[in-house]
């Protein structure tokens, strides 16, 4: 199916001026036919309409104003969208009201993102609105009172170091609980098993999960495939506040998105719409949470 794939990624993000050129083309034939009264010309010139107005509803009115096809690109946004999920965005209801928190938004990517490159779009889920107060504090590993330090261990982070000791592949899911560490979404592995893991038989584990904290509040994410193993802001105890026209955005795949505690708060403006739908692959068709 990939090629069908690939076609109609490429009719969805059809250049408009090539669209209008289409547009002026049969509309030039049309009216070359109008004075020709043979049963061909007619059948040709009212083609050159139906066709022209397809083309306008499809790619002048409803494309850009409400709605269109998207193509999720990375695994920024896993378990929630997998790589090559195609969705609809709903580019109209956001001209009534604003995004609401946990929306997931389709948006211009600030270019500080993009290395200087313009027009183009991402996809990640509104944790933070206009005054809230934003802060993500680090998952942790405790033994027997020591915090484990994954750097001093030749790990990048926690998460990388739970991976390498329990023999995953780099790309598994390890998200902390309280009580327990889940792997791939599937399997708990208890504070008894984590000992042994860490090579600590009989040793007291303490197991603190990445947390956001908005307005105050650890946030519940179940959506989330990784608790966040980073502290933002980095390189202070107090957390962010966002300005009147700001909004905080966040991957699902809180480790591996390239997000706004990277690149920092996302204008209201840049904001393209809702992503509502999920259509392919049609083992995961739905409404998207």
């Amino acid at each position: 199916m990939q090629p069908t794939n690939q076609f109609t990624d490429q009719l969805a993000n059809i250049d408009p001026v090539f669209i209008v050129g289409v547009v002026v083309a049969l509309t030039l034939i049309r009216a070359a036919l109008a004075k020709i009264k043979d049963p061909w010309a007619r059948t040709i010139s009212e083609t050159c309409d139906t066709v022209n107005f397809v083309l306008i509803l499809a790619f002048l009115l409803i494309r850009p104003f409400v709605a269109q096809a998207f193509f999720i690109p990375s695994e920024s946004m896993e378990s929630t969208l997998l790589v090559k999920d195609r969705l609809i965005v709903d580019k109209f209801s956001y001209r009534l009201h604003e995004p609401e928190r946990n929306d997931v938004l389709v948006f211009e990517a600030p270019l500080v993102a993009t290395d200087g490159q313009p027009n183009v779009d991402f996809i990640k889920r509104l944790i933070g609105k206009p005054g809230d107060t934003i802060q993500v504090k680090e998952a942790q590993v405790i033994v027997d009172g020591e915090p484990i330090d994954a750097p001093a261990l030749g790990a990048t982070d926690t998460h990388s170091y739970l991976r390498e000791r329990m023999g995953l592949y780099p790309d598994t899911a390890v998200k902390l609980f309280p009580d327990y560490i889940l792997v791939d979404g599937k399997r708990k592995v208890n504070k008894e098993e984590m000992a042994q893991v860490l090579g600590r038989s009989g040793a007291k584990i303490r197991i603190i999960p990445g947390q956001v904290y908005l307005n105050g509040k650890a946030v519940d994410e179940p959506f989330t495939n990784e608790d966040p193993d980073y502290n933002y802001p980095e390189d202070s105890d107090q957390p962010l506040k966002l300005g009147e026209d700001e909004l905080f955005m966040m991957g699902d795949n809180r480790n591996h998105s390239k997000d706004s505690h990277i690149w920092g708060p996302l204008k209201r403006d840049s904001v393209v719409g809702h992503a509502v739908v999920l259509f392919w692959p049609p083992n995961r068709v739905g409404k998207i949470r």
